[in-house]
């Protein structure tokens, strides 16, 4: 070939995570698959006793969090792909969940303010502003990785 010359490779390369990478979701995926199966037993104990149904209702919402990120990071290491829709459909499904019970969870007799209230008169809190907050941020999360995912298809496109 001539000085000139090019050649044009348009062989679809494999995608790979690096080793770093590649160990740090291996042992995400072992330590939130641990949660999920020891939480499971605890939310049944605790939905059992019912002392305190607001820290079970905690609990509750946290165990499904764990279940979902979970499900989210064996998918990312199998598809090889960061930015994949079930990922943002799950942070999604989280935010609404957190705003849903910010709501919710204040009309429980055991509920005791975080300190950061949602339109407070006398006993009656509409919602609790840090669930809420988090839900928001979430919502924002989830947004974004809906733009990352769009940005990741416009390259594959490109490539």
């Amino acid at each position: 070939m001539g000085e000139s010359d090019f050649t044009t490779d348009v062989n679809v390369t494999e995608k790979k995570f690096s080793k770093k990478l590649k160990f740090l979701l291996i042992l995400a995926i072992f330590l939130t698959g641990m949660i999920a199966v020891c939480g499971f037993y605890s939310v049944m104990v605790m939905l059992q006793e019912e002392e305190n149904i607001t820290i079970t209702a905690y609990s509750l919402i946290s165990y499904l969090f764990d279940c979902m990120i979970f499900i989210s990071l064996i998918r990312i290491y199998a598809r090889k792909q960061f930015f994949i829709q079930s990922l943002q459909k799950n942070i999604l499904i989280m935010g609404w969940m957190i705003i849903c019970g910010a709501f919710i969870i204040t009309h429980f007799s055991t509920y005791h303010s975080s300190g950061f209230s949602i339109m407070q008169y006398g006993s009656f809190i509409l919602a609790d502003g840090r669930m809420l907050t988090l839900g928001i941020l979430f919502l924002v999360f989830s947004s974004l990785i809906k733009e990352g995912l769009e940005m990741q298809k416009e390259m594959d496109k490109i490539l």
